[in-house]
C-alpha cells in the first residue's frame, strides 16, 4: 500500500483545523480563547482517549514552556475545562462536523482506498442504525428524548449513525450522523425513522453520485422508507420478521423458491433461497424481492439441523450469480454494531460517558468521539507508519493506552514523532543483538 500524504495524521489534522476555522464566532471581541483552539482541544481529548488531557498539557506547559496540544494539534492556547464546555455547547454540530466528514470521504475516494468497499461494481453498502449515548433519570435538556414506560421514564440522547462497510473489511467508514432529538416546530417525539428521512436527504446532498445500498434492520422495511430511498436513486437490503411483515409472510406460503448453496464461515453448508417480485404490503402494493438462508449444522447421528440465518428483502433482483453476495451484504449489517458501536462503547472511546450536558454539548462530544474514531480507522486503512506501529501491539487497546500515557508525560514535536518513538522502543526492547 502506497503512502498517501493527504491521509496522514498531520494532513488530516490540518483539514480539521481549516474546517473549524470557517465556523462563525459570534462571541464578544474580548474572548479569551479562539474557537478553533477550543474545538481542536475537544478533538484532541477524544483522539488520545484522555478526558484529562488538557490538565496534563497545562502542567507540561508550566514546567517546560511547551506542550503536545500545541505541537501535535496546533492549539495555541489551552482552554479551561469549564470554558471549553460552554463554548462547545454553543456550536452547531452540522456546521462544525459535516464539512469534515465530507472532505475525509473525498480524500479516501481520491486515494483509491474507497474502491475496495464496493459490494457490487459502483455500489457501496451503507449500514444505518440508531444508538443511545446518554441516559439519565434526572439530568435533561431541551434536546433530550423521553423514553421508558410509565413510572420508569428516563431522559436520553440518541443518534442515527451510518457507516460504509464491507463484509470482508474490519475497518468501517463512519459518515455524518443525524441527531434524534426534539425538532423545532414539531410537537411529536422524534424517532429513528424520522431521523432516517433527514439523514438520507443530507447524505445524498453530500454524495449525490455515490451508488449506495442502504442496509438496515426490520424497522425500516416499510413503504415510506423504500420510497424515500428510491427517491434518492439508492437500493436497499432490509431484514424482515414474520410478525412485522404478515402480508409478505402469507404470500410466501406455498411458493416454490429458487435455490443455491454456499459454505459458511464454520465450513457448514448454507442453503440460500429467494423469490423475486413478491408483494410486501397489500395496502400499498409495494413489490420487493425476498431472500432467506439456513445453515445446516452436522449432528452426531449424521443428520443436519437447519438453523435459520435470517430473512431479508431487497430491490436488487436476485439471481444465481448474486445471491451469495446479497446474503454477505445483508449479514454485514452487524458491522455497524460490532465494528462501530461496540468499539465506541468498549474500546476506550467511552461514547456513553457524560462529558457535560447541554442542548448541543452532548451531541458535539459524540461527534468529537466519532471523528477521532474515523481518523483512527483511516490510519488503519492507509498509513504505513501506523501499520508499523500497529504491528508492535497485539491488542489495539494496548496501543491507545501507551499513546495516552506518553502524550501526558513526554513531549514530542508531532504525532508521527511519537509513533516513531514507540516503534523504536519496541524494536530496542525486542532486539536480540
Amino acid at each position: 500500500m502506497h503512502f498517501k500524504k493527504h491521509l496522514n495524521f498531520k494532513s488530516l489534522r490540518e483539514t480539521i483545523q481549516e474546517k473549524f476555522a470557517l465556523i462563525p464566532d459570534t462571541r464578544a471581541a474580548n474572548k479569551q480563547n479562539k474557537l478553533t483552539d477550543v474545538l481542536l482541544s475537544g478533538f484532541a481529548m477524544m483522539y488520545v482517549q484522555s478526558p484529562s488531557l488538557l490538565d496534563f498539557q497545562r502542567k507540561m506547559e508550566a514546567a517546560k514552556q511547551r506542550n503536545n496540544l500545541r505541537s501535535m494539534f496546533n492549539v495555541s492556547q489551552i482552554p479551561t475545562d469549564t470554558g471549553m464546555r460552554k463554548i462547545i455547547d454553543s456550536v452547531d454540530a452540522e456546521t462544525a462536523f459535516r464539512p469534515i466528514h465530507k472532505e475525509i470521504f473525498m480524500r479516501l475516494q481520491r486515494g483509491k482506498h474507497f474502491e475496495q468497499y464496493q459490494i457490487f461494481p459502483g455500489k457501496y453498502l451503507l449500514d444505518v442504525d440508531g444508538m443511545q449515548y446518554f441516559k439519565s433519570h434526572d439530568i435533561n435538556c431541551t434536546k433530550c428524548l423521553t423514553r421508558g414506560k410509565k413510572g420508569q421514564k428516563y431522559y436520553c440522547h440518541q443518534s442515527l449513525q451510518g457507516a460504509i462497510v464491507h463484509p470482508n473489511i474490519r475497518q468501517v467508514i463512519p459518515v455524518m450522523p443525524e441527531e434524534i432529538c426534539a425538532q423545532d416546530g414539531d410537537s411529536k417525539e422524534d424517532c429513528e425513522i424520522k431521523a432516517f428521512m433527514r439523514f438520507i436527504d443530507k447524505f445524498r446532498n453530500d454524495h449525490d453520485k455515490l451508488g449506495i445500498i442502504i442496509n438496515c434492520d426490520a424497522l425500516y422495511a416499510t413503504t415510506p422508507v423504500i420510497k424515500k430511498i428510491h427517491e434518492h436513486k439508492a437500493n436497499y437490503i432490509f431484514r424482515v420478521k414474520d410478525a412485522m411483515h404478515k402480508t409478505l409472510h402469507n404470500n410466501l406460503a406455498g411458493i416454490e423458491k429458487s435455490k443455491t448453496h454456499a459454505t459458511s464461515a464454520k465450513k457448514n453448508k448454507l442453503v440460500i433461497e429467494w423469490v423475486n417480485n413478491i408483494e410486501l404490503y397489500k395496502a400499498t402494493k409495494e413489490m420487493t424481492n425476498y431472500l432467506e438462508a439456513v445453515e445446516l449444522i452436522p449432528q452426531k447421528d449424521g443428520t443436519n439441523e437447519a438453523q435459520y440465518i435470517g430473512k431479508w428483502i431487497t430491490d436488487i433482483k436476485i439471481t444465481d450469480d448474486n445471491a451469495k453476495t446479497i446474503l454477505a451484504a445483508a449479514r454485514a449489517r452487524w458491522h455497524i454494531e460490532n465494528q462501530c458501536f461496540n468499539n465506541l462503547k468498549n474500546q476506550g472511546y467511552n461514547i456513553e460517558h457524560n462529558y457535560g450536558h447541554g442542548p448541543n454539548l452532548c451531541y458535539n462530544f459524540y461527534n468529537f468521539i466519532l471523528l477521532a474514531f474515523a481518523i483512527h480507522q483511516i490510519h488503519q486503512l492507509t498509513d504505513n507508519l501506523f501499520h508499523k506501529l500497529r504491528a508492535c501491539y497485539g491488542r489495539l487497546a494496548s496501543l491507545w493506552n501507551d499513546m495516552k500515557a506518553l502524550i501526558n508525560y513526554l513531549y514530542f514535536d508531532g504525532m508521527e514523532e511519537m509513533w516513531l518513538y514507540m516503534i523504536n522502543n519496541y524494536n530496542s526492547a525486542n532486539s536480540t543483538g
